[in-house]
């Protein structure tokens, strides 16, 4: 079996066509970041095996969750190689922590005969199949246009409005931000913002609430004319934290991505207007699909960027909308599997 992409010719390792042939199980493996990483690890166990257990009509196939417990680069690769020279692998999902961060192992799975697809992170420069997750300025728009639409419906008075992120020079950090201005925009067109989405407030590289804190409260004190708080990710968290501590709740909100006990705390009480979920059990079930495929019948996606639908989480949810008692269910599949 073989597919010519715009990179050359893949051509299928004889020992994973011959086990197709044979009927024995072909081992489908999904290597993350992090399989302890709070919510994130969790869904995307179940977003494998809900791919697993959907895909054995079509292919024996037995599938794994591999990766470090917490993100480590190191220990990743490691194990990567260790899969591969043992030949554990039949095809490959992967996440990067970093955009292009795993090309040389990539190439490598590839060169030998592996089907290889990226999620969360895509490695673009790579010889990847096909990249599963959001459309990261898709969804920055969606989040600015349901904003915009319960500050309308509400008649909240927005001043300014502020863009953060724990990464705000990352691609995708700067793409969620551009979304967000634009869907925002399309309602308030004269809409006032603080910085712009190449300039977001650094909120903390760890990603951590105390560090939300640490900067974002400031902020907002110093700068009171700001009562829209734009967050790129689950520093969100923190900045509602913020509007319940400085007795801001009425005064000043915030929208932004992931999900949490504490976020949907924020939006039941009106302090978080909009979070977006990024399904990362989705992203863990799609390339699980897309081995089967190959490996079936040897075709691939028509586009290489596979994006996948955004879930838009508010109080009250609505058509295309998630309610938050819908994420509370979610969430807790999530955490006590």
């Amino acid at each position: 079996m073989s597919h010519t992409f715009s990179w050359g010719e893949f051509k299928l390792a004889p020992r994973i066509a011959e086990k197709i042939k044979s009927g024995e199980q072909a081992n489908v493996v999904i290597d993350i970041q992090g399989t302890a990483l709070p919510i994130q690890g969790a869904q995307m166990r179940i977003g494998m095996q809900r791919g697993c257990d959907k895909e054995q009509a079509r292919l024996a196939i037995a599938c794994r969750l591999t990766g470090p417990v917490t993100t480590n680069t190191s220990a990743q690769l490691a194990e990567l190689e260790t899969l591969l020279s043992g030949n554990q692998v039949d095809c490959l999902g992967l996440q990067s922590p970093l955009p292009d961060q795993y090309v040389g192992i990539i190439d490598k799975y590839v060169k030998a005969g592996v089907p290889v697809f990226t999620l969360n992170n895509d490695v673009p420069n790579s010889k990847r199949f096909a990249f599963y997750a959001l459309n990261e300025q898709q969804a920055g728009q969606v989040n600015g246009e349901t904003t915009a639409a319960i500050v309308k419906a509400k008649g909240l008075t927005v001043d300014t409005v502020a863009l953060g992120s724990g990464q705000p020079a990352g691609p995708w950090a700067q793409a969620r931000m551009t979304g967000f201005v634009a869907g925002f925009t399309s309602a308030f067109p004269d809409a006032k913002f603080f910085n712009d989405p190449k300039s977001g407030i650094p909120t903390g590289d760890n990603f951590t609430t105390q560090e939300v804190l640490n900067s974002v409260g400031p902020f907002l004190v110093a700068h009171n004319d700001v009562n829209l708080f734009f967050h790129t990710d689950q520093g969100v968290e923190g900045v509602g934290d913020i509007i319940k501590s400085k007795n801001l709740s009425g005064k000043v909100w915030t929208s932004g991505f992931n999900v949490s006990g504490p976020i949907l705390d924020s939006i039941d009480a009106g302090r978080t207007l909009v979070t977006i979920d990024q399904g990362f059990d989705n992203q863990a079930e799609a390339p699980v699909s897309a081995c089967v495929d190959y490996l079936t019948a040897g075709t691939v996606p028509s586009e290489p960027l596979q994006y996948l639908k955004p879930i838009v989480i508010t109080k009250e949810g609505g058509p295309g909308l998630m309610t938050t008692a819908e994420a509370r269910k979610r969430l807790a599949d999530a955490t006590t599997r």
